[in-house]
């Protein structure tokens, strides 16, 4: 081989790393700009629920605070008109005694208001304990029956994966009384070594999650993205005619 040929061929083999460095180096760029974008969405992700949070939860204060003070103050108001009519024999005590039982109804529908804007229990007793009042919620006014299995050992989560938690287990519920077709639910926290794991499932009608399109809807997404936040990984197995399970999990935190 002559020179001539010789000094082409390392031109060309020159050539060929210049272009695979190139490449290279745009391969990693659009990796390094795509986990960008990938933190900056979940960072934004993070902000929109906790501004949705801190929102819900100044709603329940003012419901509890204010709105139930004031029915409080008005029900007061009216045993007094109450006890007053009964004495004098008034014909209106029947109406005042319809209206008594309306402002019951209204303050016991808005502590129930409050409490499903910003689960407080969760807070200051514990993921357990708000289960368990959702659990009681759910059977009364979705008609669900739902078997609750609690863990033996104490659960180690923090607050942010608590309430991801609650939030999942009550989007899932609602689902199960939307498209289940089937009442019973069993709900279960297991307490591991290495993660704490939540899971609900229902014997409803199930469906093929690769083609649910739009009937995922944004609950679905939803409860991935808070599961995602919150830390944990979550997982959706469903069959046709025969249900479905929900299951997330939480890593311990390290000693």
């Amino acid at each position: 081989m002559s020179d001539t040929s010789l000094q082409i061929w390392w031109v060309f083999i020159a050539g060929l790393l210049a272009l695979a460095v190139v490449l290279v180096g745009f391969i990693v760029a659009l990796v390094i700009s795509q986990r960008r974008v990938i933190r900056v969405e979940r960072d934004h992700a993070r902000k929109l629920l906790e501004a949705q949070e801190a929102e819900r939860a100044w709603v329940a204060r003012e419901v509890h605070d204010d709105a139930l003070q004031r029915v409080a103050a008005v029900r007061a108001e009216l045993d007094c008109l109450l006890a007053e009519s009964a004495a004098d024999g008034s014909p209106d005590l029947r109406k005042l005694a319809a209206l008594r039982t309306e402002l019951d109804d209204l303050s016991h529908m808005l502590r129930q208001v409050a409490h499903r804007l910003h689960p407080s229990l969760v807070e200051q007793a514990g993921l357990l304990a708000g289960l368990r009042s959702l659990r009681s919620e759910v059977e009364r006014t979705l008609g669900l029956e739902v078997t609750l299995r609690e863990p033996a050992a104490p659960l180690e989560l923090g607050l942010d994966q608590a309430l991801a938690a609650y939030r999942i287990t009550q989007e899932a519920l609602r689902n199960v009384a939307r498209h289940a077709g089937n009442p019973a639910v069993e709900l279960s926290v297991e307490a591991g070594q290495s993660a704490t794991v939540l899971r609900i499932a229902d014997h409803g009608c199930g469906f093929n999650p690769a083609s649910a399109g739009e009937r995922a809807g944004l609950g679905l997404i939803a409860m991935q993205e808070r599961a995602a936040l919150a830390g944990g990984s979550f997982e959706l197995i469903s069959e046709p005619g025969r249900g479905t399970v929900v299951e997330v999990s939480f890593p311990n935190p390290v000693a």
